[in-house]
């Protein structure tokens, strides 16, 4: 139920603000607006006001801002009593594309708001050395659970700082700070160049540095049914012992699939063991959230690294669209609908407060992206419509517009229908 709750509160607010930007734009352009509608359907509430009825409507998967003279082949009575130079099909192509655009924009704003938001609340991740490749010129040096601190004085928060730092110092000399229980060391090291890679690299394999408390467990795991539950510590992984998250991980990675793993935890002060079935660190770890080590933050550093954070999520969006276009992954797995993305907001907020709102914000970016697609019955589409009209000088006839909108609405719907589909399947099997 709450997680039922949690949906459509997030979903609910993402499009109040992306038909927000409709509705600001519209406004300030002098359009006059017929209403601004958070889902569809017959209305829950509604208000009157300065020309615009402002409604809640029960299906929470869309809203609209409905303005005078948006689509001239259905212009009703309503219609006809505003003023021709405030309906839609009036402006101007800069201000059609203008007011087009700012739904996605609004929700590409509020992204960027939510990550500087949480990463000024809870600080940014540190970065751990979990492994070591062939040839690394770090491994006489450094261990399995090193936090990578700063490189040449600077702070790092990011792998992708790290590479950068490396490519452009590559065979020169540089300092490395690390934390290692609860001390700061400094080692000088040489960058080596990896074939493989085409790159200098410090042969070191990274990942968030985490502690060995157990911050959630995937419901229904064998994790949660051999009896491993949040707030656990795990000390030992078959007698070996663990002090952090890289640690269980690579005392995982030692012992064979074929064998038992035996984890000794701290349960409310008490020590107890957790005994597994044979199985795989990955999967083991798949099923294992561990409590993140985060640093501190001060304003400046929260933007600058919420908008890393947004650049990153952006490159990630990317090279996942890629991987689907070339057939690396089918779509069907690369994207979910409202049951997929309410069950991921339920696993967030159980993990914690980071995890959450950085769902909310991946969620309110890809509403913002997509949207700009041009796409039929898409926020792009009527962007590439008032292009069309700038460049000739003349808009797509209304029927033509009305019949593409239609189609490709239809084909939006379909598509919801059948991921929506999918989810469920999943959700059950």
């Amino acid at each position: 139920m709450l997680t039922l709750l949690l949906f459509l509160a997030v979903i609910s607010f993402l499009i109040a603000i992306h038909e927000g930007g409709h509705l600001i734009s519209a406004k300030l352009a002098g359009v006059w607006v017929h209403e601004y509608s958070i889902g569809f359907g017959p209305a829950l509430y509604s208000r009157d006001y300065n020309e615009t009825t402002y409604s809640i409507k029960p299906i929470p998967f869309g809203g609209y801002v409905r303005m005078a003279g948006e689509d001239v082949s259905e212009e009703g009575s309503e219609d006809q009593q505003v003023p021709e130079d405030r309906k839609f099909y009036s402006q101007s192509p800069g201000t059609k594309a203008l007011i087009s655009v700012s739904g996605p924009l609004m929700n590409i704003l509020t992204a960027v708001l939510i990550m500087i938001f949480v990463v000024g609340l809870t600080g940014t991740p540190r970065i751990s050395i979990f492994g070591f490749m062939e040839g690394s010129p770090v491994e006489s040096s450094l261990r399995v659970g090193d936090q990578i601190m700063s490189i040449e004085g600077k702070d790092i928060t990011s792998t992708n700082e790290i590479n950068n730092l490396i490519q452009s110092n590559k065979e020169e000399e540089i300092s490395i700070t690390v934390r290692r229980d609860g001390e700061l060391l400094t080692y000088s090291v040489v960058p080596t160049y990896y074939e493989d890679q085409g790159r200098y690299m410090l042969g070191v394999e990274l990942g968030t540095a985490m502690t060995n408390k157990v911050n959630n467990v995937a419901q229904e795991s064998f994790l949660a049914e051999a009896g491993l539950e949040r707030g656990d510590t795990i000390v030992e992984v078959n007698g070996e012992p663990v002090n952090d998250g890289p640690a269980i991980i690579a005392a995982l990675e030692e012992i064979p699939e074929e064998k038992p793993i035996i984890l000794s935890v701290r349960k409310k002060g008490e020590k107890g063991a957790v005994e597994l079935e044979a199985g795989s660190a990955q999967d083991i770890y798949g099923a294992l959230g561990l409590e993140t080590i985060r640093t501190p933050v001060g304003p400046i550093r929260a933007i600058t690294d919420g908008l890393d954070q947004i650049k990153n999520i952006m490159v990630l969006t990317y090279q996942g669209l890629r991987l689907v276009i070339r057939g690396n992954i089918p779509a069907g797995e690369a994207v979910t609908g409202p049951v997929g993305i309410a069950n991921m907001l339920g696993q967030s907020a159980r993990q914690g407060l980071y995890p959450l709102f950085f769902l909310i914000a991946l969620i309110s970016l890809n509403l913002g992206l997509i949207n700009l697609v041009p796409f039929p019955a898409l926020d792009g589409s009527r962007i590439g419509y008032a292009a069309y009209e700038f460049i000739r000088g003349k808009p797509i006839p209304p029927e033509k517009e009305g019949l593409i909108n239609s189609i490709g609405f239809i084909i939006l719907i379909g598509l919801m229908i059948f991921i929506t589909y999918k989810d469920i399947v999943n959700f059950f099997t």
